[in-house]
């Protein structure tokens, strides 16, 4: 049995002893950036289509028109009329006829104070129809009275300033159409 390991296992050859390496310079890094640059932008190009066609798909909200928003925030003060104080009530109104007058008309009023704007539309230079103006007019001193006076029955007269708010916005819509 001695023998047989003895063929088995034979002396490598002299010349067989050392492996000549060929040395080789390394494989370049910018192949593999310029593959992996260009798989991102493509898998980023295909996840910007897919999400550009979701988007045109979705239909958008039908618009709400002016006086359908005047007329929710109208009605959302008008719950909370018994827990707010009655100056701020008149801030939200006040500024709910602002929006609606401005987005309407694309009036500046919502940048003027109130005696800016009284004196505008004494020289007639809106846009909003002559009942409104009047409308407004008696609207806006009322308002600013109750927003910055300690007036006394300010929370009865409140609930007829919204209500005449809310008429200067039918006004409005009757008058244009």
């Amino acid at each position: 049995m001695h023998g047989f390991n003895h063929i088995l296992a034979q002396q490598p050859v002299a010349d067989e002893l050392y492996d000549i390496v060929i040395l080789a310079p390394k494989a370049p890094l910018w192949p593999f950036l310029l593959w992996a640059l260009l798989i991102f932008l493509f898998l980023g190009g295909i996840a910007a289509l897919i999400i550009y066609i979701l988007r045109s798909r979705t239909t958008a909200a039908p618009a709400v028109s002016p006086q359908e928003k005047a007329g929710a925030r109208f009605r959302a003060i008008q719950q909370k009329t018994d827990t707010v104080p009655v100056n701020e009530v008149m801030l939200e109104v006040s500024d709910t006829l602002k929006d609606y007058l401005a987005e309407k008309y694309d009036d500046p009023l919502r940048f003027e104070t109130a005696q800016e704007f009284l004196n505008r539309i004494s020289k007639e230079e809106t846009r909003l129809p002559t009942a409104a103006q009047q409308e407004l007019r008696g609207f806006i001193v009322a308002a600013e009275e109750i927003k910055f006076g300690n007036t006394t029955g300010a929370e009865e007269k409140s609930l007829p300033l919204i209500k005449a708010a809310e008429n200067v916005v039918s006004l409005c819509q009757t008058i244009n159409h």
